[in-house]
């Protein structure tokens, strides 16, 4: 395996095998076992949770923070390398696929690879794919990134496009925007100080998730940092407490629940779906509540979630806080909600964006809807 500067390696025959690296022992018998020679959850000062999905030849900097149900995989002959002081959130696809093409001149770690260069923030639900991230860049919730090289400073926004094309430095990729040609990607405006200022707040925040997991890593072992666990401690959380579940919940095999969640009694959580009250707290999720697989709650530091009776989540939707919502809302697939109040009985179709609004009652949000404006959600119907 070829030796990175100042990484780590980690590497593994399959997803599902966790971290670590593998070995194949053969017995008289003809079968072989595979195992684990150790299991670098805290290495370098990085921290990759447990419940990492890895596979082939991946390498991590210093100073890293993974979060839970995300994938790092590359195929034979391919890499995907992290730099230092990168955090990849819940649920992302990081990949390198060998059958597909990479960008030329792309300044990863290898002409064939996935790269997150230093300082590098990949948001819940985004997939990076063949790609190159440079220095100081921000990849939004839901956002694709394919084919493309983000130079230094580059911030994308959520639930945007990006394919086959360079972003020049400093460039801002508006939230729900399809870049796929050179000339759209030239054409992008200057990311604003603001932005720049958010970006350097994520990276201290998980800086600290970094140190404060790996340290409760070190305390509690594997049972601290997977399934129903309290929050690490931090400079903002000093005195971290665990969920609380009513009666009768049911998770579903690899989620995970983390600090100040108050779930309702006769909830569901689905498989691989995080929520996580170690930033913004608390998440309070009422009574009845559906929630699929692969769904992502969170909120910013100082803010938090509140969600009524009866939420119907579907599958790879992002909650983040600051969020308010109320009873019997149905939020379809791949949908992303932010910053936003929801009503009683509102419907958020599939692959929606609805981000910065009040929703009042009984608002039917359309598929593939984008609603980004107060103007965008008073024209709905309800």
């Amino acid at each position: 395996m070829r030796q990175p500067n100042k990484g780590v390696i980690l590497t593994a025959l399959g997803t599902g095998l966790g971290l670590g690296a593998v070995a194949l022992a053969g017995g008289a018998d003809g079968l072989f076992s595979r195992f684990r020679l150790d299991a670098p959850v805290v290495t370098n000062g990085s921290f990759l949770s447990p419940q990492v999905e890895l596979f082939g030849d991946v390498t991590v900097g210093r100073g890293s923070f993974v979060a839970g149900n995300t994938t790092l995989s590359a195929d034979p002959g391919t890499r995907v390398c992290l730099g230092n002081e990168t955090n990849l959130q819940d649920n992302i696809l990081f990949l390198a696929d060998g059958g597909r093409p990479f960008p030329a001149g792309a300044g990863g770690c290898d002409a064939r690879a996935t790269t997150a260069k230093n300082q590098v923030s990949v948001a819940h639900q985004a997939t990076v794919e063949n790609s190159t991230l440079g220095n100081f860049t921000f990849v939004g919730f839901h956002s694709r990134v394919v084919n493309s090289v983000l130079e230094d400073g580059v911030f994308v926004l959520h639930g945007a496009l990006v394919q086959n094309v360079r972003v020049p430095q400093g460039r801002l990729v508006l939230t729900g925007a399809v870049v796929t040609t050179q000339a759209q990607a030239n054409a992008l405006p200057r990311k604003a100080e603001a932005q720049a200022e958010f970006q350097r707040d994520v990276l201290e925040v998980n800086a600290e998730f970094a140190e404060g997991y790996a340290e409760q890593y070190a305390a509690q072992g594997y049972a601290g940092v997977t399934g129903v666990s309290a929050a690490p401690r931090t400079s903002w959380n000093p005195s971290p407490v665990r969920p609380t579940l009513g009666a009768n919940v049911r998770t579903e095999e690899f989620a995970r629940i983390v600090g100040d969640v108050r779930l309702g009694e006769g909830s569901v959580v689905g498989r691989r779906t995080s929520i996580r009250a170690d930033e913004g707290a608390p998440i309070v999720i009422g009574r009845g509540a559906e929630i699929g697989d692969q769904v992502t709650f969170h909120a910013l530091k100082g803010t938090g979630i509140r969600i009524g009776d009866n939420l119907d989540s579907d599958d790879n939707i992002v909650f983040h806080g600051p969020l308010e919502m109320g009873n019997n809302v149905t939020v379809g697939d791949d949908a992303v909600v932010f910053r936003s109040k929801v009503g009683n009985d509102v419907t958020i179709g599939t692959g929606a964006l609805v981000i910065d609004v009040t929703l009042p009652d009984g608002t039917v949000v359309p598929e593939g809807a984008k609603i980004l404006s107060q103007a965008d959600a008073d024209a709905l119907r309800r």
